[in-house]
């Protein structure tokens, strides 16, 4: 075994990235079952938390982490040794609760590879951090669903794209005059159940009527968007005039309350509009509201003429 080992130590003990050769061990009918340190440097063995000793010379699971079954690095580290492949991996290690990059190559002699370890579990975590505060600002924390926020960017990413300043921008679907149908729903009685019942059956009463909204749209192409306290707007880009319609008479339908007593008998009041040629997206938007408010004004009087 031609390691050099020597040179190993010159060249790498105290770089800042950790750095190991193993061994890999075969059971009798070829597979892979642990590895073996051949050698390692100061790094390696910071980010295992493993004193170098107890290390090197050592069998990875058997010896160091023999509490682990995973082993879901070995078919990466076989090919590597075996098979003369450079992987390169961003991965959670469950033996020390770490994610680590770790890139695997071959060394000199077949059943042998290197690895390169850096840890970044900093750096996921930041991201995480990041994507979470992304999603407070776009997305509904009631709901899940996209917020105002989200949704005035929408519209004036419609606009500018319809707008012809910047013909390179792109645009999203049912852009550039192509037709686009508007579902408007304001849910009934909100500022009731909140102040008679609490704001966490308020809550529910939202997602109740998100839920359903999502459930009559299924897997069409659609945006989503709670813009207030009781407003969603459902934009359709691409859809057919009776498709919009369509899916207005499903939502009332779905939108009729039969399993919670001191709900509204309609939890939420729906109107919708529709344009072949759509230049400024909030005029459809506006359309749809006034179809809905047309809807409210039913649901009274029909309560009214039940009274």
């Amino acid at each position: 075994m031609s390691l050099n080992l020597e040179a190993l130590h010159d060249c790498y003990d105290d770089v800042p990235i950790g750095f190991t050769v193993i061994e890999l061990v075969l059971d009798d009918s070829g597979q892979p079952i642990d590895w073996i340190f051949r050698y390692l440097n100061q790094e390696l063995a910071r980010i295992e938390m493993v004193a170098p000793e107890r290390l090197l010379g050592r069998y990875f699971y058997r010896d160091v982490f023999p509490e682990i079954n995973a082993k879901k690095w070995l078919d990466f580290y076989y090919r590597s040794a075996f098979l003369g492949e450079t992987i390169e991996l961003h991965e959670y290690s469950p033996e020390i609760s770490k994610y680590l990059k770790i890139k695997s190559f071959p060394w000199k002699e077949k059943g042998f590879c290197g690895c390169i370890l850096v840890e970044e579990t900093v750096e996921r975590r930041m991201l995480y951090r990041l994507d979470h505060l992304i999603k407070l600002a776009h997305f509904d924390a009631a709901t899940n669903v996209q917020n105002r926020n989200s949704y005035e960017s929408y519209c004036q990413h419609f606009a500018e794209c319809n707008g012809g300043a910047n013909v390179e921008h792109v645009a999203p679907t049912g852009a550039h005059g192509s037709p686009v149908g508007v579902i408007f729903a304001d849910v009934n009685e909100l500022k009731r159940i909140n102040d008679t019942f609490g704001h966490d059956s308020g809550t529910f009463l939202i997602r109740m009527v998100s839920d359903l909204i999502k459930e009559v749209l299924g897997s069409l192409n659609y945006q989503l968007f709670r813009i207030g306290g009781d407003e969603f707007v459902v934009i359709l880009p691409g859809c057919d005039q009776n498709q919009v319609w369509v899916l207005e008479q499903k939502l009332k339908e779905s939108l009729a309350n039969t399993t919670v007593p001191h709900f509204p008998k309609v939890l939420a009041a729906v109107g919708s509009a529709w344009q072949e040629r759509v230049q400024k997206l909030e005029d459809v938007v506006a359309q749809a509201d006034c179809k809905m408010y047309e809807h409210k004004r039913e649901i009274k009087a029909t309560v009214l003429q039940r009274a």
